[in-house]
């Protein structure tokens, strides 16, 4: 294996990422495959898991080995035959360094977190800016682009762009987008997250759905359905309270991931905390509305034109943001009058 500093690759080289299966990490993975087959002609691997397996279909990825929730004996061989030339490793968990590891086998380069070929420590971090900034663990910093000059933001999906050593413009998200067929809602919540930091007090989404009820919209409410959620998702209870007490349609589990995106496309207004969902809408025209815990808001909202970023002020929770600075933000997308 070889430390990657920009050097050139083989015509139509193969490139393998591997990106955990969460939504928001799979969509922060596409602006990179998209600038491999830019600048080097590239053919992408996704290496994840069974999360994200609708979306990788038909997606910029042109293979899928879903790596997680299998025995690593069975993945190795998979992950050997593949013989990529370059590997980027966007995660810092053990088997991502382990599969980065088989992934290179001796001669191919390596980007991101890898175990040394004797597996009894790391490969050290190129001794370059970008290799300071894979050691860096203030990624939600401020001032990180003041440390680091050759990004144009804080956003996580242009980091990983410029790790992988690429220029110019980062892509815009591109999502595989179906048909969800007719009679959608006008406005779409999405309300679970993967940490009960992230949440919002199920009381404020009632408040919101009715301020935009008041204002003659429907509203209805995505994620997966009420049996799974619980598996990664915090918020259930919360969403089955929206349902029953906001007059908000349930459409959880109702559609394949594609079909969200475009539920998300058709729709008038997403408002969503900092999840996947959010991710997915982003990548459409329809205007968004999103919630963040402050600090990370930096590294992880996509410059997208349509999405307008809530925070509560430092220090604060995701629960101290006010429902009224929610709706006016729906309202400046919608022109409706407060």
């Amino acid at each position: 294996m070889i430390r990657y500093q920009g050097q050139g690759l083989p015509a139509a080289p193969l490139v393998a990422i591997l990106a955990n299966d969460a939504l928001g990490n799979f969509a922060a993975a596409t602006p990179l495959a998209q600038g491999l087959k830019q600048a080097h002609g590239a053919r992408v691997a996704l290496i994840s898991g069974p999360r994200i397996a609708e979306m990788a279909a038909g997606s910029v990825f042109d293979e899928f080995v879903p790596a997680l929730n299998r025995p690593p004996r069975e993945v190795a061989p998979e992950l050997a035959a593949l013989a990529p030339d370059l590997v980027i490793n966007i995660e810092s968990s053990l088997w991502s360094k382990a599969y980065s590891a088989i992934l290179c086998g001796s001669d191919a380069f390596v980007c991101g977190p890898c175990l040394a070929a004797d597996g009894r420590a790391e490969l050290p971090f190129p001794d370059d800016d970008r290799g300071s900034l894979w050691a860096d663990s203030r990624w939600i910093a401020p001032d990180i682009r003041d440390r680091y000059p050759f990004l144009q933001s804080s956003f996580i999906g242009e980091i990983f762009y410029r790790l992988a050593y690429l220029e110019g413009p980062l892509p815009r998200y591109s999502f595989p987008c179906e048909d969800p067929g007719s009679g959608l809602p006008d406005v779409i919540f999405a309300t679970a997250a993967s940490l009960p930091e992230k949440l919002w007090p199920v009381e404020k989404w009632i408040a919101l759905a009715r301020g935009l009820q008041d204002r003659g919209l429907t509203v209805g409410l995505v994620g997966a359905k009420p049996s799974d959620q619980s598996r990664y998702w915090h918020g259930s209870n919360d969403e089955s309270r929206l349902v029953a007490e906001g007059g908000v349609e349930d459409l959880r589990g109702q559609f394949k991931l594609p079909q969200v995106v475009g539920a998300l496309d058709r729709a008038k207004l997403v408002v969503s905390l900092d999840n996947g969902i959010m991710h997915f809408a982003c990548a459409t025209s329809t205007p968004v509305v999103a919630l963040f815990r402050h600090g990370i808001h930096r590294l992880w909202t996509p410059p997208a034109p349509n999405l307008t970023s809530l925070t509560s002020n430092e220090g604060g929770l995701v629960a101290d943001i006010p429902v009224e600075e929610a709706l006016a933000a729906a309202d400046e997308h919608l022109h409706t009058e407060i």
